[in-house]
């Protein structure tokens, strides 16, 4: 074989080498601009907020001040056929009521039967239609945003309280030095009526029966719905003949505009050997 033979098989050899290492290092770069990202559920879901945009509550009082039925209406920022949600209401760690949510008028609404306690916390829970799940605190007692609902017993309660701090017992006279009068009207009741105090006094009474009453002016004290009067200098005449065993007992009553009356003890003093024995409570 002659060079020039030679010579040009050897530059046809180093042509097809050339090509064959081109098409290596081609391969793999197509194939990897051409695989799509993988797309899965989860992601396609992803950015779907399960939220509430606006929640109110309304009571309605029951016949006994023991309880009332609370009604939710809470609008959710979005709402997709196959969502759902419940209102569920615990008491310290137990669920004292779970509510299937009702879907009306573009919010859901629902109702929970609440026996009167303290410390209450609201929750709507919304499932996606994804199963995905979003539990919202509307009302707790670490973030409170109607405190009645939170402590239920305390805003449906009515009460009032005689304190007795100092009284004087000379002849036939009873002088309360020192004392204080509370009267609770309840903050939670039927239609949101503004219940307040009507009318109170101080009534002395020997062995039940009535001897003596003073009314007393009552101002609007520290919280809602609360009236007080301090007491300074008030005297009775009691009976000069009271027969040992016998007892004078001190009270409040008071009325409120609903008609409710409420009673409450202040003190006590009992006949011993002719006199009275200074027993104030």
């Amino acid at each position: 074989m002659n060079k020039k033979v030679l010579s040009a098989l050897l530059a046809a050899a180093v042509v097809l080498s050339l090509c064959a290492c081109g098409k290596k290092a081609e391969t793999p770069a197509s194939t990897e601009s051409e695989t799509p990202a993988p797309t899965t559920a989860s992601q396609e879901n992803t950015g779907r907020e399960l939220s509430l945009t606006e929640v109110s509550f309304s009571v309605t009082t029951w016949s006994s001040p023991n309880g009332a039925t609370v009604n939710l209406t809470a609008v959710p920022n979005e709402h997709a056929k196959g969502d759902s949600a419940e209102f569920v209401v615990r008491l310290d760690a137990d669920t004292v009521a779970s509510v299937p949510c009702e879907w009306k008028d573009n919010a859901y609404v629902a109702s929970a039967e609440l026996n009167g306690a303290d410390g209450y916390g609201y929750y709507v829970i919304i499932t996606g239609k994804d199963g995905s799940i979003a539990e919202i605190p509307v009302n707790t007692p670490e973030e409170p945003v109607d405190e009645a609902l939170v402590n239920l017993a305390s805003y449906l309660q009515s009460y009032c309280t005689l304190t007795l701090n100092d009284a004087a017992l000379e002849g036939d006279d009873l002088t309360i030095l020192s004392g204080y009068a509370l009267v609770q009207a309840p903050r939670i009741t039927e239609n949101s009526d503004n219940v307040a105090c009507a009318q109170a006094s101080l009534v002395l009474t020997l062995d039940g029966q009535e001897i003596a009453s003073v009314p007393l002016t009552m101002a609007p004290g520290e919280t809602d719905r609360s009236y007080d009067s301090t007491i300074t200098d008030m005297s009775f005449t009691i009976p000069g003949d009271l027969s040992d065993g016998q007892q004078l007992m001190l009270r409040l009553d008071a009325v409120l505009t609903n008609g409710q009356t409420l009673t409450a003890q202040g003190g006590s003093w009992t006949a011993q050997n002719g006199a009275v024995a200074n027993a104030v409570g």
